[in-house]
């Protein structure tokens, strides 16, 4: 099984940014075909945590996601960038990445998230529920979702 890493962008070095920006790129901007400032200085903040596995080859990440502070509630956090290369959609990778976040900051925080619509279902199962209208973002259907924390 692969081994879910994290880390802090100071914690990062220069392959690993290399391999989560090459990724996020080929899916969001490539396949999605939807050309937005992915790189929006949130990665860099101190709080902000990186979680990623790593794939064969050097420089090479299949599956990532970042949590930071979310600036709209006092103490929570804001899940985005979860995403995987096609080959490992399904295998539950993209879960164990989730599970290894919300453990990260704990049960008692709350957390949100703007899901892609047809992801929706992926985060229920995480505790996520809709918490607003549907709106387009970059050409592309999405739901914000919130867990409440206990």
């Amino acid at each position: 099984m692969r081994e879910i890493r994290q880390g802090t962008f100071g914690e990062l070095d220069g392959a690993t940014v290399f391999a989560l920006a090459r990724l996020r790129q080929s899916v969001f901007v490539v396949e999605q075909e939807c050309p937005y400032p992915d790189l929006d200085g949130h990665d860099i903040d101190p709080e902000t945590k990186h979680f990623w596995v790593e794939g064969e080859g050097a420089a090479e990440a299949i599956a990532c996601l970042r949590v930071l502070r979310d600036g709209e509630s006092e103490g929570g956090w804001r899940i985005g960038r979860v995403c995987c290369v096609p080959a490992e959609r399904g295998t539950g990778l993209s879960g164990r990445l989730m599970t290894a976040a919300l453990a990260a900051v704990g049960p008692e925080a709350d957390v949100v998230l703007d899901s892609q619509t047809y992801a929706a279902g992926f985060y229920r199962k995480y505790g996520f529920e809709e918490a607003g209208e549907e709106f387009i973002e970059d050409g592309i259907a999405h739901v914000p979702m919130r867990r409440a924390g206990k």
